[in-house]
């Protein structure tokens, strides 16, 4: 069932980060990410309540914690794609998104059949070849190798940081996450007017996005509570596969021989892991 919730969530981040990334064609990304964050916090506290069984302020307090986690990752993530070549920076982060969680699960006691461990490695190689690009790789430097690392584990962080969380909080943790995000975003767009945009052309794009995020996150929580951190962390970044295919077949954009490996290989990690 962990199987199950870890690859509904990583479908709902894919679709989530395809509309995202065409409303950014539409207006900033600071808008895109703000507006995205409003619809999941409305969305959190409407399902709180009537999901979660109890309230537990050490969760929502672990919550923010992980929020500012993922904020520094995608913080990064942004900087080095702007600075660096895309075909490095998302490969490296990525994997490293996928790798941390799952090696803290198995440092803390968490045991993988010999099967889970071949799916978790050939997860993370079909991780790497699905987030890279079909476009030749720049100049690579010592900095932009340690930022792309750096914003991976920010977003290992946010993993990491969930799975202790009570399962019967849920999801008040991301109404936590969510709520500090926010008001820092809000700050930014405050204090510099010049990293906002239009809303009404790319309202229903950011609409999807952030009720997919929103979805993603809670299926997530459910995949953590119900399953071992190592495999929920690799089978939910295999979210870049669902985005590749969006991209191939509502935009019709080519896809490099890598990726269509790599699609064949997450094919391949979730029938080792869920065997296993």
């Amino acid at each position: 069932m962990a199987a199950l919730f870890s690859l509904a969530a990583a479908a709902f981040f894919g679709v989530g980060d395809f509309c995202g990334a065409q409303a950014s064609k539409r207006t900033t990304v600071v808008t895109v990410v703000t507006g995205s964050h409003v619809v999941g916090l409305v969305v959190f506290l409407v399902l709180a309540p009537g999901l979660a069984e109890r309230f537990d302020g050490g969760d929502f307090v672990a919550g923010i914690f992980g929020g500012l986690s993922g904020l520094v990752g995608i913080t990064l993530l942004y900087r080095v794609l702007s600075t660096g070549p895309m075909a490095v920076v998302a490969p490296i982060a990525a994997v490293t998104n996928a790798a941390v969680p799952a090696l803290w699960g198995v440092a803390f006691g968490e045991r993988l059949t010999p099967m889970q461990q071949a799916g978790v490695v050939l997860g993370l190689v079909a991780i790497v070849l699905v987030s890279r690009p079909p476009e030749a790789a720049g100049p690579v430097t010592v900095r932009l190798l340690v930022e792309s690392v750096l914003a991976g584990i920010g977003f290992a962080g946010f993993f990491i940081v969930l799975a202790g969380t009570d399962l019967a909080s849920a999801p008040w943790p991301l109404v936590g996450g969510r709520l500090t995000t926010l008001v820092l975003l809000v700050a930014v767009l405050v204090v510099a007017p010049r990293s906002r945009g239009p809303v009404r052309s790319a309202g229903r794009l950011i609409l999807i996005c952030g009720l997919c995020d929103a979805g993603g996150g809670v299926l997530m929580l459910e995949a953590l509570g119900r399953g071992m951190l190592s495999l929920a962390a690799v089978l939910t970044s295999l979210y870049p596969a669902v985005t590749v295919l969006l991209a191939r077949t509502v935009l019709r954009e080519q896809i490099s021989r890598g990726q269509v490996v790599g699609l064949g290989g997450s094919l391949g990690a979730i029938a080792l892991i869920v065997a296993g």
